[in-house]
């Protein structure tokens, strides 16, 4: 048997899903991606909503997925060039990515250095487990017949949405069970259903029926949904 973890950033760090021995959704909060390890001892595919690979010039990637995203294409923002993230500050790392692409990033990418170098760090000290780049928002319309959903997922509407499409496939996941398991400081609402449908991409990168999106730059960096 092998495991497939979906991954989504959360206040407390990382919220992994993954399906057990006895077919229940399976949901733990961790601090830093290394802990992932024990959790698990075979795991084989990680889908993950966080920039893998990065270069030191603009991802077209990430503007082919705000193209399919449409209105809701503010849900994605730019990965940092791979030199910014050795900035301290903010405006330093701006600047840099600034002079090698004529883009400035955003504080909220900025706010993700940490982690998107835990995914680095991991990837290098792992190589046996595939991880892979995944997009929430790219799901959610794959699943809903490929029109985006426009309603936020902060919304009470476009929760709704999301978790009727979640239970069209997995009919045993208890949203209200697994929310009242955590905190709402440590994991967010749209964070668990983030993590869950990162999985769903991750099982369909092991059975070859993800949608993926490949940067001209370099094939090896690519968003799959």
């Amino acid at each position: 048997m092998t495991t497939i973890i979906g991954l989504d950033s959360c206040p407390y760090g990382w919220i992994a899903s993954h399906i057990n021995r006895s077919g229940s959704i399976e949901f733990n909060i961790i601090k830093n991606l290394s802990e992932i390890l024990n959790l698990k001892e075979d795991i084989s595919h990680i889908a993950i909503d966080m920039p893998v690979m990065l270069l030191n010039q603009e991802r077209t990637v990430d503007g082919k997925a705000r193209r399919l995203l449409g209105k809701r294409s503010s849900t994605i923002f730019n990965a940092p060039v791979e030199d910014a993230l050795n900035a301290a500050q903010y405006h330093e790392a701006s600047l840099i990515n600034f002079n090698l692409t004529g883009k400035k990033i955003s504080k909220q990418s900025f706010n993700l250095f940490n982690k998107i170098k835990q995914v680095r760090e991991f990837k290098d000290q792992n190589p046996k487990i595939k991880i892979y780049e995944s997009h929430p928002e790219l799901a959610f319309m794959a699943l809903n017949k490929k029109k985006v959903i426009l309603e936020s997922k902060k919304t009470a509407q476009g929760k709704k949405l999301r978790l009727f499409l979640l239970n069209e496939i997995y009919k045993q996941f208890n949203y209200e069970k697994i929310r009242n398991q955590f905190k709402k400081t440590v994991v967010n609402d749209d964070d668990i259903l983030d993590a869950l449908v990162v999985m769903y991409v991750g099982i369909k990168i092991y059975n070859n029926e993800a949608y993926v999106i490949v940067d001209d730059n370099n094939k090896e960096i690519t968003i799959s949904y």
